[in-house]
């Protein structure tokens, strides 16, 4: 009897040994995803098994802790899309794609995947990462401050100040927000300085990424007078410049012809203002001319009638004496 429970006991263990050798359990696989500003995204995971079931939460970030979470896809109840088709899930066997459509700034983020199969269940998680446009910025002066214009772009990007000094504005610039299409924004930086430029070139640096350094960056030099003459230069795709002395002037700039400022002005006004009072000078003589001619032509008719009045006078004398 004894022999015949121990051959039971054998059998149950191997049954269950085989029975645990021949299942496979469920494993899913899931990649990050970069992708361009009003592109096509696709999210997609993928199993060992065939996925019967799946629920996707979109949330701020993967590794961000008690981020809200907002139910785009789940095949329980019967929700394969969302936004109107804009988002829609592909499911075929073991492997599941998410499709979004012309892609938002809003869609950044993570996307926490709930995966079912008939062999149990497993979660991921994948960040969307969105590529915005990286347009270079412009700067403006209206001869009290400067400011820098970043049209449209991520939210997160960042604007700094520099001067040709290698010094950092970005404290005493003022920064303004405003929403553009497709979750982007437009930043506009105000750098308050006084009247007149102080340095020798200011740079503004639109930042697009904080760990790779990806920015766009225009300066305006103010070598000359900044009334006259704006100088305009750009770098993009490059780190934040840490100084701006020793910047060449593009190719473009040098065939053009740079306006005179002020100072290259003033012999030319000094030769007007001599030019003006030589001809004052030449009126007045011409005036004094004229005068001394009259009163010499005065003179020269005194000595003339002089004679003739004498005789005349003589004449009259004599007239008497005679007629006695």
């Amino acid at each position: 009897m004894g022999s015949l429970q121990k051959t039971a006991v054998c059998l149950l263990f191997l049954s269950i040994f085989s029975s645990a050798s021949n299942s496979t359990f469920a494993t899913f696989n899931c990649n990050a995803v970069k992708t361009e500003y009003k592109k096509t995204a696709v999210i997609s995971c993928t199993g060992n098994m065939k996925i019967t079931n799946i629920v996707v939460k979109r949330c701020e970030r993967c590794n961000k802790q008690n981020s809200s979470l907002e139910t785009i896809i789940n095949t329980w109840k019967g929700n394969y899309s969302s936004e109107k088709g804009r988002i829609r899930l592909e499911l075929q066997d073991n492997v599941s794609k998410v499709h979004i459509q012309e892609v938002k700034a809003t869609d950044q983020g993570g996307y926490k995947w709930h995966l079912y199969s008939d062999s149990g269940e497993g979660n991921g998680c994948i960040n969307l990462e969105i590529t915005a446009p990286e347009i270079e910025p412009s700067l403006t002066w209206n001869g009290r401050v400067l400011a820098c214009l970043s049209p449209t772009g991520h939210p997160q990007r960042q604007v700094h100040w520099f001067d040709g000094h290698r010094n950092n504005l970005t404290g005493s610039a003022s920064l303004v927000s405003e929403e553009a299409e497709g979750g982007l924004t437009s930043l506009t930086s105000t750098l308050h300085e006084k009247p007149t430029l102080t340095a020798s070139e200011y740079c503004c640096a639109v930042l697009y990424d904080v760990h790779t350094k990806r920015n766009k960056t225009k300066c305006l030099s103010a070598h000359k007078a900044v009334a006259d003459y704006l100088h305009f230069t750009s770098t993009s795709d490059q780190e934040i410049p840490k100084t701006m002395k020793n910047q060449e002037i593009p190719k473009t700039m040098k065939n053009q012809e740079i306006p005179k400022t002020m100072k290259e002005h003033i012999p030319i006004i000094l030769v007007l203002v001599v030019l003006v009072l030589c001809c004052f000078a030449a009126v007045l003589y011409y005036r004094h001319r004229q005068r001394a001619t009259a009163k010499g032509n005065f003179a020269d008719l005194l000595r003339t009638l002089l004679p003739l009045l004498r005789q005349n006078e003589k004449a009259r004398e004599n007239a008497p004496n005679q007629e006695v």
